[in-house]
């Protein structure tokens, strides 16, 4: 394997080599420095990676060489409860046994006592000693169950618990639904058990149970890639320089990894440092990378990179902010046109301008509106094109055959089966001679002639094409 893919755990194994071996440094200064750096770091990122064996152990042998007599204290008082811990637990397992085999299922049924480390941080948090702490230990259930079963086999078994004992709603914890970014799938519910203590249950399969004891390892290895650290299966794993693990897609980049943190890092990262060396945002990372972003208040989302990232959530990001810009200049544009026009006392008409929007070429006028904003559009040419439009080709086919001083002259033809068909020109278009029309039956105000580019038509066209028909122009006779 590349050094790439033993780096995460080769860091952790050698970190737990050291504190196992601690004991011969004798009290200094020294070991405490290196309990407290394993406790702050090395013992989170165990956690994150999944590994809760070298995680525990790493937490415990901590405290034992940060505050030696607590340690001790805890330790002496889980060896003094164990005949009464190891009674309690096979009453509290009997008629989950009995339950679990007349439904069928194949199982383990495991007591544990908690870690040390974690029933002193119960004692903090609850401000009592540690014979007042009723959960000292977990059942954890380990079903032998298909793969296409494990899920319904897991709730199916928490309605048999919470069947026999009462469970506390607020200590629910699925991570069957959404895996941990590790990998850890498990669910945790804490039940009143006999004597009015609260227990927890842990239920998971076989296979869940092998990834959580193994970590990151275990999953890939379910996966198709025992024995390798990498993940061969579609993502990666980088740390933050704090520590901080984060899973992203394979192939990621630097832009990927700084939106993972937060949406405006993303929006403002101008690059990375990846062991001491700048990096671009394209850079992609390698599994074990710790990156660093480097942000600038003066960059801002642009289209193109959309072409080189790979994850859903910086993607989905980037194309938020691309319309946020585009509403913005929108609303910029409209602005200056406005403006402009009232400085010059043209009529601002939004038919007019829509129509305008669309002889020029845009496809919406909101285009028209970025345009301006960004200086592409002229609003000094909107104004002679408002004043002295240009001819459409099919005005200018009109004109070879009515002469313009004739136009009063004209006619509207609709093919319709009736004869002596009344009509008004529509207000929200305002059709003139020349332009491509259509007629629409209104239901109040009879038959209603409006442009074929009229800012209406799509909405009479979805909604009512049945009341639409064919008119023209044409000279009257």
């Amino acid at each position: 394997m590349e050094d790439s893919n033993k780096v995460l755990y080769s860091i952790l194994n050698e970190r737990l080599e050291l504190m196992r071996q601690l004991d011969k440094e004798g009290d200094s200064d020294r070991r405490r420095h290196i309990a407290k750096e394993t406790q702050t770091l090395h013992a989170p990122m165990a956690h994150r990676l999944g590994l809760y064996q070298i995680k525990t152990e790493m937490e415990d042998l901590a405290l034992k060489f940060l505050d030696y007599d607590t340690y001790k204290y805890i330790a002496h008082a889980l060896s003094a409860k164990k005949a009464e811990r190891e009674a309690y637990v096979a009453a509290f397992i009997a008629p989950l046994e009995a339950k679990l085999k007349a439904e069928g299922f194949t199982f383990t049924i495991k007591g544990r006592p908690k870690s040390i480390h974690s029933i002193y941080h119960k004692m903090q948090a609850q401000h009592c000693d540690v014979d007042k702490i009723y959960d000292l230990f977990a059942i954890r259930i380990i079903l032998d169950s298909a793969p296409e079963k494990e899920k319904s086999d897991c709730w199916q078994v928490y309605s048999l618990i919470t069947d026999i004992f009462t469970p506390n709603p607020k200590r629910l914890r699925d991570w069957l639904s959404v895996p941990k970014e590790n990998g850890y799938e498990s669910l945790h519910t804490t039940v009143l058990g006999p004597d009015k203590r609260w227990v927890e249950v842990q239920i998971r399969t076989k296979r869940m149970d092998e990834v959580a004891e193994q970590g990151i390892a275990a999953h890939w290895s379910y996966k198709g890639v025992k024995g390798n650290i990498v993940q061969k299966s579609g993502d990666i794993y980088v740390f933050t320089p704090t520590g901080d693990l984060r899973r992203l897609p394979e192939g990621a980049t630097v832009l990927d990894f700084a939106y993972s943190i937060h949406s405006e890092v993303g929006a403002h990262c101008v690059g990375g440092t990846i062991r001491n060396q700048n990096v671009s945002i394209r850079q992609k990372l390698e599994n074990g990378d710790q990156v660093s972003i480097m942000t600038s208040p003066n960059q801002h989302p642009n289209a193109d990179w959309l072409n080189f990232v790979v994850s859903t959530k910086a993607r989905n990001k980037i194309r938020q902010a691309l319309k946020e810009i585009e509403y913005k200049q929108a609303a910029e544009g409209k602005e200056i046109i406005e403006r402009r026009f009232r400085n010059w006392k043209i009529e601002y008409n939004e038919a007019d301008i829509t129509r305008m929007a669309l002889k020029l070429g845009y496809k919406e006028v909101s285009e028209m509106y970025q345009s301006v904003a960004n200086g592409k559009e002229d609003v000094q040419h909107l104004r002679d094109v408002m004043i002295t439009p240009e001819e459409t080709p099919l005005q200018r086919e009109h004109t070879e055959y009515v002469d313009r001083s004739e136009l009063k002259g004209l006619a509207i033809e609709v093919d319709m089966n009736v004869k002596n068909v009344d009509y008004n020109l529509s207000k929200c278009c305002n059709p003139q001679p020349g332009d491509p029309i259509f007629a629409f039956v209104s239901v109040t105000k009879g038959i209603r002639i409006h442009c074929i580019d009229c800012p209406n038509a799509d909405n009479i066209r979805e909604r009512y094409p049945y009341r639409m028909f064919p008119a023209r122009w044409s000279k009257k006779s």
